[in-house]
């Protein structure tokens, strides 16, 4: 089995590479994905990202987790004329079924240690054969990649969403945050085997990227699952890299 996961601002070489792997991806995870609108955003993006890539997909099964009010990164955050997720497609030909979408934080709470504005946050869960499978689009805090209250307490919530079901876990995405953080040492506790440490990356970020932080995306996976074959894929479609994961 092959799952594919992908973040970040898509540009046209998006549509090739999905032709191309979804000949023998059974699962794709995406970050970042606007469904229901028309048109493009003010940072360039298709408003209608979501039903573009079901009409390549017509094979798959879609699931769609929305970020909420605040969610977006620009233009106004409410009234918007499109919905901000995290997306899950599966081949039709999988067992399958949908677990639940969380959001990561509560946009309500003041906390201690930053005030500055929120964007994202949010995780859907699915079950596809006997593997529970998290895609996660972790807190975006302006520049901060380390750890913070909002952080830690989104870590929880997506422990608590991967132990929502039984089955070997796979959580996957763009966590916005550095390798050496606690918050990725607490999905590390569950237990589980960080790949992107294990495999040695030194990098998830495309040259469509210029900031120093070159770490955003990781896969984590229950130690009794079967991993054939884990890398980061050299396709530059996004301002992140795809990463593949092959296991059985």
């Amino acid at each position: 089995m092959k799952l594919i996961t992908l973040s970040g601002k898509v540009y046209d070489p998006l549509i090739k590479f999905l032709q191309k792997y979804s000949k023998t991806t059974d699962i794709f995870c995406f970050q970042e994905i606007l469904k229901g609108g028309n048109g493009k955003t003010n940072r360039g993006e298709t408003k209608s990202s979501y039903e573009d890539i079901e009409n390549i997909f017509t094979d798959y099964i879609g699931y769609f987790s929305e970020y909420g009010e605040g969610g977006y990164y620009s233009e106004s955050s409410k009234n918007l004329d499109f919905d901000y997720g995290v997306v899950c497609f599966v081949k039709k030909s999988c067992k399958q079924s949908f677990v639940g979408g969380v959001s990561l934080y509560n946009p309500e709470r003041k906390w201690n240690d930053y005030s500055g504005r929120f964007a994202a946050g949010s995780s859907i869960a699915i079950t596809v054969s006997d593997y529970v499978i998290v895609n996660v689009h972790g807190l975006w805090q302006g520049s901060v990649k380390v750890d913070t209250e909002a952080r830690l307490e989104q870590s929880k919530r997506i422990i608590d969403l991967a132990n929502k079901i039984k089955g070997k876990k796979i959580i996957c995405g763009d966590f916005n945050l550095e390798p050496h953080t606690e918050s990725i040492k607490m999905i590390e506790s569950l237990p589980m085997k960080n790949l992107i440490k294990e495999y040695k990356v030194t990098s998830t970020r495309s040259s469509f990227y210029d900031k120093d932080v070159k770490f955003s995306d990781y896969v984590f996976v229950d130690y009794d699952v079967n991993v054939l074959n884990f890398q980061v894929l050299p396709d530059e479609v996004s301002d992140h890299l795809p990463l593949l994961l092959e296991f059985e």
